[in-house]
């Protein structure tokens, strides 16, 4: 068994060489990039810079492509191409909104995806698991984009305390701290291995810590915190990832992406206190 444990966090073109000096094993482009007026020199100049890095991946702009809307498919396709240009070997997406009819949502999502795939050469589509009903990604839905896609260049990325927002059904009544002492790493270990046939030739993991509020007392908005100051619990999560990793982790040269996204003051440090958690952790099971 070898798993490689690929870590890092988003970095722009102006701080990747402060992340190598790090460490940092894996570099993300972050979605403002792809939402700025970039030319394609910039791309080329990050794929030249990031080079010594293990791996390069690439979080898509904030634009949904449940609602089948032309300019937002064009302007992902565009990013991926961007990414695989850039050296990334994943393009990581934000599914957007559930709206009316989610047979619909999937629908749309998996033709965006197709074109996504069908644009680029070798890049990986990750799709991004989220918080709240109203949005699409639960594993579920994952599942029955990967299933219509049906493409091995296409899985799910775990962004963590989204799945503990919503399999604890966190957003229906914001109780952070008495839904996070429920959770054990059996929660974890669970849901990861119940899905884990949806991973695409590597373990997606996204982490940071978020606390929550209502806007106007009917929205739930998700907010995100330095490491340590918000939920799930860091030292539940991090065993199960090690345990998991440790146990479960059994087919031969499988990476496994640990992605720290939080706030941009603090990732650096949090960045490695997550891996050093994680890390940890592991070395308990060798």
């Amino acid at each position: 068994m070898k798993a490689i444990l690929e870590w890092g966090t988003y970095n722009g073109l102006s701080t990747v060489k402060k992340a190598f000096l790090l460490g940092l094993r894996l570099t993300e482009i972050p979605p403002g990039d792809f939402m700025k007026r970039r030319g394609e020199d910039y791309f080329e100049e990050y794929g030249r810079i990031a080079s010594d890095f293990s791996t390069i991946t690439a979080h898509g702009p904030y634009y949904g492509i449940t609602k089948g809307e032309e300019p937002s498919i064009n302007a992902h396709v565009l990013a991926a191409q961007r990414s695989e240009r850039a050296g990334a070997m994943v393009y990581n997406i934000h599914l957007g909104s559930a709206g009316e009819d989610r047979g619909v949502a999937v629908h749309n999502a998996a033709e965006a995806v197709k074109s996504i795939l069908s644009s680029t050469k070798k890049i990986l589509v990750t799709l991004e698991t989220t918080y709240t009903p109203k949005l699409l990604g639960s594993p579920d839905d994952i599942r029955a984009i990967v299933e219509t896609v049906n493409s091995e260049r296409v899985g799910i990325s775990f962004q963590l305390e989204n799945d503990f927002i919503r399999e604890m059904k966190v957003y229906e009544d914001g109780k952070f701290h008495e839904k996070d002492r429920e959770v054990t790493e059996r929660f974890w270990i669970d849901l990861l291995r119940k899905n884990e046939d949806l991973f695409a030739n590597h373990v997606s993991l996204r982490f940071s810590q978020v606390t929550g509020l209502y806007l106007k007392g009917r929205f739930f908005v998700k907010k995100r915190t330095p490491l340590g100051m918000g939920y799930p619990s860091l030292d539940v999560i991090s065993r199960a990832i090690a345990e998991y990793i440790a146990r479960y982790v059994e087919y031969e040269n499988t990476p496994i992406h640990l992605i720290y996204t939080g706030p941009p003051e603090t990732k650096y440090r949090d960045t490695i206190r997550f891996y050093y958690h994680v890390a940890r952790e592991v070395a308990e099971h060798l």
